[in-house]
């Protein structure tokens, strides 16, 4: 018996932008391992995507970590003739220091000359006691990538790759709809958003939204859009 109807939304009217609404992929969520840093370079040094000013603020402090260090490796003095110590770096950065962490953070320094999103993963795995890492996702167009940096004990890759496609629009939304019993269609809830990397087949979509919905796959039927047709009508005056 049919009792609910998946319907892929017309792409002019998805809405992608609950997906990231929430505190899911913040440290508002109780943990800043949770966040997830999105990041598309738009040239000449602009960066645009999601969580991009604590992105930011971490890539700051990293460079100011990466030039200090640089300045007590070369015996650069302060104002008062001192050499300039680790310490002096981590604490001025807002780091708290420690011998063990300033010993990785030396290591970090001389593997990397600069702060790409690989180097901030590892200077966040220094940072934070976690590991983290990148990844990479592509929209429609050529292109279109972001790098997406993320901890993995607390965000899967494949939720990270998701997350990625979703922000540059590689997705589509569902929305479910249950069917009354008198075979009308009832409520319709939108905002199953399903990302290119998660499901391509039909029977792989809707084993994921009726998953995600909770309902029974076996009362369920999946209509996606197979064509659009536009046509334009014109009707006459008689004079």
């Amino acid at each position: 018996m049919l009792k609910h109807i998946i319907r892929e939304v017309a792409p002019e009217f998805c809405d992608f932008s609950d997906y990231f609404d929430g505190d899911t992929f913040t440290e508002a969520s109780g943990d800043y391992c949770n966040t997830l840093f999105i990041i598309s370079n738009e040239g000449w040094g602009r960066l645009e995507g999601y969580n991009i000013d604590e992105y930011k603020r971490v890539r700051d402090q990293a460079e100011e970590i990466m030039e200090g260090f640089t300045d007590v490796a070369d015996g650069i003095t302060d104002y008062d003739g001192h050499r300039i110590t680790y310490k002096a770096i981590m604490e001025d950065a807002g780091i708290s220091y420690n011998p063990h962490k300033c010993h990785s953070l030396r290591q970090w320094h001389a593997q990397h000359d600069e702060t790409d999103p690989e180097a901030i993963a590892a200077y966040l795995t220094i940072t934070t006691g976690k590991r983290w890492t990148t990844t990479r996702a592509r929209g429609y167009s050529q292109g279109d990538v972001v790098d997406v940096v993320y901890c993995p004990e607390h965000t899967s890759t494949s939720s990270a790759q998701a997350a990625g496609e979703v922000w540059m629009g590689a997705a589509a939304e569902y929305c479910v709809i249950d069917i009354e019993d008198d075979g009308s269609e009832g409520e319709t809830v939108y905002g199953y958003i399903v990302a290119d990397c998660q499901a391509w087949r039909d029977e792989d979509i809707k084993r994921i939204v009726c998953e995600w919905a909770d309902i029974d796959p076996e009362e369920t039927r999946l209509e996606m859009i197979e064509s659009t047709i536009t046509r334009t009508e014109y009707k006459y005056r008689i004079a």
